[in-house]
């Protein structure tokens, strides 16, 4: 193969997809729907409300009209990412054959090797960065969207009633009953959506509480049975068993990453639970790539280029991510310590 095709557009988004990424345990549990589009803008009907029970009429009488008051069509605008970079598989283009090598492999393989590396690099940013976004949806009910000329808040209607601050029987004490509580946002939540949450996602200090007052009735028959395999589970994942009174699988999650201002920050927040369903219709989406060599709708588009003064080669990674909680009622978010 000649190298300057290892450098074209499609081959470059053929590498991006094949590689592995950085964990996307809250993605995919909550957001396991996926759609790319071309616009600049993805409407998304949200579902949101009390469920209706169909009118009664005569056969003889013609139908009622009946308003749909849970469904409302939101335009979002995806946040948008570009990470360009100069690739060191420059290096290894002007030593060519002058360099020795241990092993015997083509000067086409090598800078295939480092292209890949420095892809799946920035391609895992990415993908933490949509697990932020998913983090940040579910804990808060919003994205903030903070960069280089863009400032902007996605609110995606959370109520009040979704964000949970125990002031009374935390978890650490001993008059807490974690179960009955969560037993009471379960039915909260099915009394406003509909839909029952069955995972709850807990921050470091969260699972210990819980675990040091309920943790004889987790049942981890799940894992016995083969349903869930723990060896497979997103790093920093844990499963911790099933709840059969709330009907939820419980897990930990020790993900972390480093923010904007420097400090190392939990996917999760220690204190935290993130309740939820993981049977909406919640999606990921990507919307329009702002270039003129994106041809297609794609969920990471590359594309490399020459300087020519100085000699360098950039590649440049563009994404248009968003996570949207579809069914917003679906989902609440705990404080559970003091």
């Amino acid at each position: 193969m000649d190298i300057n095709e290892l450098f074209e557009t499609r081959a470059l988004i053929a590498v991006a997809e094949q590689l592995p990424s950085a964990g996307t345990f809250l993605q995919d549990t909550f957001f396991s729907g996926e759609e790319t589009s071309d616009s600049e803008h993805v409407d998304i009907e949200v579902i949101k409300g009390k469920r209706k029970l169909a009118p009664f009429v005569s056969p003889k009488v013609e139908g009622k009209v009946v308003r749909s008051a849970a469904k409302s069509l939101r335009s979002y605008k995806p946040a948008y990412i570009k990470q360009k970079w100069p690739t060191e598989a420059t290096d290894i283009i002007s030593r060519g054959d002058r360099v020795f090598y241990a092993d015997s492999r083509s000067l086409a393989d090598r800078v295939a090797e480092v292209t890949a590396r420095e892809i799946a690099e920035h391609k895992e940013n990415v993908i933490r960065r949509i697990e932020w976004m998913a983090a940040k949806a579910l804990t808060t009910g919003k994205i903030e969207v903070k960069g280089d000329g863009v400032e902007e808040v996605i609110d995606f209607g959370f109520d009040g009633s979704q964000f949970v601050v125990l002031t009374d029987n935390t978890w650490e004490q001993n008059s807490a009953d974690p179960l009955a509580q969560m037993r009471e946002w379960r039915r909260e939540r099915v009394r406003a959506g509909g839909i029952a949450p069955d995972v709850a996602v807990m921050g470091s200090d969260a699972i210990d509480a819980f675990l040091n007052r309920i943790g004889e009735k987790l049942d981890m028959r799940r894992v016995d049975r083969g349903l869930i395999d723990p060896s497979v589970l997103p790093k920093g994942v844990t499963y911790w068993g099933y709840v059969k009174e709330i009907a939820t699988d419980i897990y930990s999650y020790d993900e972390y990453y480093v923010d904007d201002d420097g400090t190392e920050k939990p996917m999760v927040p220690a204190k935290g639970v993130i309740y939820g369903s993981s049977r909406t219709q919640s999606k990921r989406v990507y919307g329009a790539i702002k270039d003129l060599k994106a041809l297609v709708a794609t969920k990471f588009f590359i594309k490399s280029w020459e300087e020519e003064d100085p000699s360098v080669r950039y590649m440049l990674m563009q994404s248009a991510p968003l996570v949207v909680p579809v069914e917003v009622d679906a989902f609440m978010y705990a404080t559970v310590l003091a």
